[in-house]
């Protein structure tokens, strides 16, 4: 089944592409992404959400992938042949509350052969709760995939898409009773020795072996990198150097610095107080290795036999901002068996190796 890519400010194409999606009775559900530039308003999109059949998750991210190639604008949507079972998460919620919902709608939802999209708001203060739900509710029966949506202004608004219109502060999940197989790598390494996050509030880490954490983070940075940091270039040099969570015999989970505050670091997704990090750098080689290890990752999981019609990618956007000129090197590696599509997303879900995370920086693919 083809995916659709539809130019922006072309709201007569997307709603032409939803009404022959619902006409093929071959598609049973769809996966509907829509770049953060050039994209429709809630009052233009949510008459044509409403009026398709077909059951539809997703949300605006800052790029989208189609056959291959960066897209920075526009509207991408995945035909799936099997059905999901959808339900919009209020991140407003607490996790007994969220657990109940799941009870009463996802009952059913117990096959070990089978998956589960989550399409959640990035900058929801409630993400880490959400996920750890979902898997105390579903555990390890189905292969999670998914990942943030929102824009790169890092400021929150509706981005959660489903038949019902935009939303904010939400998830989206749909489970399906198919199986499918994902690789998860990103390709940096460690420079620094192991740090205890000695003091910690959700995003942000504010001390680190005792010390405030910007000072020891510094002193690491600058000295493998000969630059300086001064008051406006934080994220130009921190983007090549991510925090790395110790994971026993697994390869780092990859936490993104975006800002710096009072020598407090802010981060795209939680640090818990206590933990082991250590400081990553990587180069273009090595990123690129990355990609290539989650594809064979993939392929080696892969229990289907290679019959299998998508792959399916989802990249961090800050692998976007690092590769740059190099991105479409990453996009060609993981297109090597079929074209690829997918999300340039703000955190990357997906349970490699069984537990469910939020990564960073991180390249998931998916089979199915």
């Amino acid at each position: 089944m083809t995916e659709n890519y539809i130019n922006p400010n072309n709201i007569i194409a997307l709603k032409e592409s939803l009404t022959e999606f619902d006409k093929n009775k071959n598609v049973k559900s769809l996966l509907f992404f829509m770049a953060d530039s050039d994209q429709y308003s809630s009052s233009q999109l949510t008459p044509i959400l409403k009026s398709t059949l077909k059951p539809i998750i997703g949300g605006i991210f800052p790029e989208l992938i189609f056959n291959g190639e960066r897209k920075n604008s526009g509207v991408l949507i995945i035909p799936l042949t099997f059905e999901l079972k959808t339900q919009l998460l209020d991140l407003s919620l607490n996790s007994v509350d969220i657990f109940s919902q799941l009870e009463k709608q996802q009952n059913q939802s117990t096959d070990s052969n089978s998956c589960l999209f989550v399409f959640i708001d990035a900058f929801s203060e409630n993400k880490e709760m959400l996920t750890e739900t979902l898997f105390n509710y579903f555990g390890i029966n189905p292969t999670y995939i998914g990942g943030g949506a929102g824009s790169l202004n890092f400021k929150q608004f509706p981005c959660i898409i489903n038949n019902n219109g935009i939303h904010e502060n939400a998830a989206v999940i749909g489970w399906g009773k198919k199986q499918i197989e994902i690789g998860v790598a990103h390709g940096w390494e460690s420079i620094s020795n192991p740090l205890k996050v000695t003091e910690a509030a959700n995003n942000k880490i504010i001390s680190i072996n005792w010390k405030p954490a910007f000072e020891v983070y510094k002193e690491i940075v600058e000295s493998h990198s000969g630059m300086k940091f001064n008051n406006n270039n934080f994220f130009d040099i921190a983007k090549s150097y991510p925090f790395g969570i110790s994971k026993m015999d697994e390869e780092k989970v990859v936490r993104d610095p975006f800002k710096v505050t009072n020598n407090t670091i802010y981060f795209i997704d939680n640090i818990q107080e206590g933990a082991y990090v250590e400081v990553l750098h990587g180069n273009i080689a090595s990123l690129l290795k990355g990609s290539e290890k989650a594809l064979e990752n993939a392929f080696l999981n892969n229990a289907i036999d290679n019959n299998y019609s998508n792959t399916f990618c989802v990249d961090c956007i800050s692998r976007v901002l690092y590769l740059n000129n190099n991105l479409q090197q990453e996009l060609d590696i993981v297109s090597k068996n079929s074209n690829v599509s997918g999300i340039f997303s703000i955190g990357e879900i997906a349970n490699y190796d069984s537990i469910l995370e939020i990564y960073n920086k991180t390249i998931v693919i998916a089979l199915w």
